[in-house]
């Protein structure tokens, strides 16, 4: 094991649960070095939340009965042991909750390298729309490099800060980056793939995602195009990497009738 790949397991093991393997370690995205968002600037955004109301992740609106989240937010969760929260700028208070009715995660999921590391989840009854909660249309294209995008979420300032948790919502603007950059930036990493159907951001240090609030969505010019799948904590000189929507559009669609 070389030292790189050493600091990983370090960081992902002093984050994860006593009851999580490493391969299922949750790299759950915060925004780092963002700012507040204000109401009705994320229509879209969905906190997820356990029924004590504690926001585990993120996850993006995308018709009145389905929100699209990352597939490690839904493994060994029950419906009926969550809840989503729409309509809230502050994770504190406010907002709407919704019951979980369903969660189909994609057949395809590996935990180990996080490939199709997509879920959908199906609320119980129908969100109301109104000017602070509305979905957010789907990327129907490839992604391309050097394209600016919007991350958005609750969470930590620093890895290190983990009591410094934001109470407002974050966002943070990046630009994408090809994946072939984006493996060469990975290459001594041994147990995560940056695959076609990713999506890969990078600004600079100490801006970008942390821990948190994976499946939070990305998105540019009003497209969803990327999910908040797995990255090296915390916005430390490396990418973020995202599901990228696109790839899995007509899976989706067959899902949930949502084009």
């Amino acid at each position: 094991m070389n030292r790189y790949f050493a600091l990983v397991v370090l960081c992902l093991a002093a984050l994860a649960s006593a009851d999580e393997s490493l391969s299922a370690s949750p790299w759950e995205g915060r925004i780092i070095g963002g700012l507040n968002a204000v109401m009705g600037q994320f229509p879209y955004q969905v906190s997820l939340r356990t029924l004590a109301d504690f926001h585990f992740c993120g996850g993006a609106i995308i018709g009145d009965r389905w929100i699209l989240t990352a597939a490690h937010c839904g493994i060994g969760r029950k419906p009926t042991e969550m809840v989503a929260v729409v309509g809230a700028l502050s994770k504190s208070h406010g907002g709407n909750s919704y019951e979980i009715r369903e969660i189909i995660v994609h057949p395809n999921f590996n935990e180990w390298t996080q490939e199709s590391d997509l879920a959908i989840v199906r609320t119980r009854t129908a969100m109301s729309f109104n000017s602070v909660v509305f979905p957010v249309r789907m990327a129907r294209t490839y992604t391309p490099e050097g394209r600016a995008v919007l991350a958005s979420g609750w969470g930590l300032s620093s890895l290190t800060a983990v009591s410094n948790q934001k109470d407002v919502m974050q966002y943070v603007a990046l630009r994408t980056i090809s994946n072939e950059e984006c493996k060469v930036r990975f290459e001594r990493l041994q147990n995560r793939i940056v695959a076609d159907s990713s999506l890969c951001t990078f600004s600079r240090q100490t801006q970008g995602t942390c821990m948190g609030d994976s499946g939070g969505p990305l998105v540019n010019d009003g497209e969803l195009v990327g999910l908040v799948s797995w990255g090296i904590p915390c916005a430390a000189g490396y990418p973020d990497v995202y599901v990228r929507v696109a790839s899995f559009r007509a899976w989706i669609s067959a899902m949930t009738g949502v084009y």
